[in-house]
């Protein structure tokens, strides 16, 4: 006996129904893709505010580590176009033994870094309580040369024109200058070129400047950056006392 069924089972989907699932469809990839885009653009515009707070925390660190303890006119200006010329100070040693021969000394070293001969200049605190200057003409390092204390490098050190009074302690520094230059904020060391610390995020207008404060950037965000993050404050002031106390020096 035949076994009978009742309705039928379609075989596909009728074109009314094909025109809802493409409407559907297309609504759906629409929205996902607006929803994409702007998790993309709020992903872009944060990174963007963060690597601008970055380099404006790279500017005022180096500009306050290298300026706190100098003087202005003594040891850093402003020239007329904006730049910041400076004698960086680098780090500090002690006399810490009799010379080895005329004008060499063993010295306990702690710094940035370590002397580097005929780039960086000295200032000589002689025993008569004067300091001056001298051309740092030679360092070797050496861990025999005396007794260091926590934290210091030791070795052999050699300078000129400094006079014929003892040594006490000296002070390094470097020459060097900061600038705004094709968008980033960059430093040379001595006549060298100038080597970028920050990606390219600022304006034209950017520069030092100095005031009655002491030194002050004008750091000015490049108007691809102002668009994209909307950010109208465009100009950070950074001020620093003209006052402030050199740890020694003429």
């Amino acid at each position: 006996m035949e076994r009978g069924y009742t309705g039928f089972r379609r075989a596909g989907f009728t074109l009314l129904e094909l025109l809802v699932v493409m409407v559907l469809t297309g609504l759906l990839a629409g929205s996902i893709y607006s929803l994409l885009s702007t998790l993309s653009r709020g992903v872009a515009q944060g990174m963007d505010r963060w690597d601008r707070m970055e380099a404006e925390r790279t500017v005022w660190i180096s500009v306050e580590r290298d300026l706190r303890p100098g003087l202005h006119g003594r040891d850093w200006e402003v020239t007329p176009d904006g730049v910041l010329r400076l004698r960086a100070f680098r780090g500090i040693a002690r006399i810490c033994g009799g010379a080895a021969s005329p004008g060499v000394y063993p010295v306990a070293w702690r710094g940035d870094r370590l002397p580097v001969p005929d780039r960086d200049s000295l200032l000589v605190l002689a025993g008569d309580g004067g300091w001056r200057a001298a051309g740092l003409t030679d360092w070797r390092d050496d861990e025999d040369a005396c007794t260091g204390l926590g934290g210091e490098r030791t070795g052999w050190m050699e300078w000129s024109g400094a006079g014929s009074h003892p040594p006490i302690l000296l002070r390094l520094f470097e020459r060097g200058s900061y600038s705004f230059h094709a968008g980033a904020f960059r430093y040379a060391r001595g006549g060298g070129l100038r080597q970028p610390l920050t990606p390219e995020l600022f304006g034209a207008g950017s520069r030092f400047q100095t005031e009655h404060e002491g030194v002050v950037v004008l750091m000015e965000a490049t108007e691809e950056l102002v668009e994209l993050v909307g950010d109208r404050e465009r100009e950070v002031r950074i001020r620093l006392d003209p006052e402030a106390p050199a740890a020694g020096g003429s």
